[in-house]
């Protein structure tokens, strides 16, 4: 899940609650109210640099917000701990990540709540092998070149888990998610996981191959869009009308695609092919689409399923105590009034 070009990716550090807590003590969330559930201050929102992001560099460019009565102030924010400190001292009033960091940094006290899904990986991420690996099976007793602590790790051990194996099984080699591609097109590791364009380039070594990608494992690795807690207490309105301009954005993607494909490459660093690329190894959410992934509360989606294998993956990693309850951690009240 990266952006190669640029270099910059959507990986999860770890967050320390004592850490978080003491900057909390200096938030500033909570100030432009209007007395009607909506905010009239700037609302400032960062996500890394990823193509999955499509719709809010659209929304950015053409200022769907402003259509919206939004003022929002987008940054680029690619380290995804900075994201979340600033998100939980009030800096940051919503933010974008995968699902599953969101619930490793919801256990470690970041008050996001996600309101609405945005991707799903459908074959940009996955698993290098030798020729000699022919099935997940054949990785036990591997070693395997991956990013422990990130997306890439809980891509591993979801599908490891599918095949009756565990991270157990494994033998696993730390390293970053774009290393560990290049190091396996370069002969250096036998077993990597990684993501595009590391993926296609796997046929340039000789007895290279993908053993398997989120195209046969879809919605593993998600996308969502979370606010601050306290912000989507106080401002309803507000994060309705956002999800409302994002949705027109998407509209307008739909109907303008060579040019949305421009405004994307400009904010992605990417040519405007390799954008279509890339959205081919992923599933944008339409706002139908993304109704059945949140679900409701009394009958929650596919969104929550993998909020809570995260939970558990990341606590028997020990990286979090007591997993959030998707309850607690994704409001589908708001995709469901549209």
């Amino acid at each position: 899940m990266l952006n190669q070009s640029s270099g910059l990716s959507r990986l999860v550090f770890p967050v320390v609650a004592a850490l978080l807590l003491a900057v909390c003590g200096g938030t500033t969330g909570g100030t432009g109210g209007t007395g009607d559930g909506k905010y009239n201050g700037t609302i400032h929102i960062a996500s890394s640099t990823w193509t999955g992001y499509a719709i809010i560099y659209v929304a950015n460019a053409k200022d769907t917000w402003k259509s919206h009565g939004l003022d929002v102030k987008f940054q680029d924010v690619e380290d995804p701990n900075d994201r979340l400190l600033a998100l939980t001292a009030g800096r940051l009033e919503g933010m974008a990540s995968t699902v599953d960091a969101f619930a490793r940094a919801q256990a470690n006290g970041v008050p996001a709540v996600e309101v609405f899904p945005i991707d799903a990986s459908v074959g940009g991420d996955g698993i290098l092998a030798k020729s000699t690996i022919k099935t997940v099976q054949d990785l036990k007793g591997q070693k395997v070149a991956v990013n422990q602590g990130s997306v890439s790790e809980w891509f591993l051990a979801q599908v490891l888990k599918k095949n009756g194996l565990s991270l157990s099984d494994v033998t696993e080699q730390n390293m970053k998610s774009g290393e560990a591609g290049a190091a396996f097109v370069a002969g250096q590791v036998d077993v990597a996981v990684t993501w595009e364009p590391w993926l296609s380039k796997a046929k340039a070594r000789a007895d290279g191959r993908v053993l398997v990608s989120s195209k046969e494992y879809p919605d593993l690795i998600m996308d969502s869009f979370a606010f601050r807690a306290d912000f989507v207490d106080k401002y309803p309105g507000t994060v309705k009308e956002f999800m409302k301009a994002y949705y027109d954005a998407f509209s307008w993607f739909q109907q303008n695609t060579n040019d949305g494909l421009n405004i994307v490459g400009k904010a992605t660093e990417e040519k405007p092919e390799d954008v279509k690329a890339d959205l081919d190894t992923l599933t944008l959410f339409d706002l139908k689409t993304g109704k059945t992934i949140m679900g409701t509360k009394s009958n929650p989606g596919k969104i929550a399923d993998n909020h809570k294998a995260a939970g558990d993956f990341w606590k028997t990693q020990g990286k979090i105590d007591t997993p959030v309850k998707p309850e607690s951690a994704i409001n589908p009240d708001f995709i469901n009034s549209l």
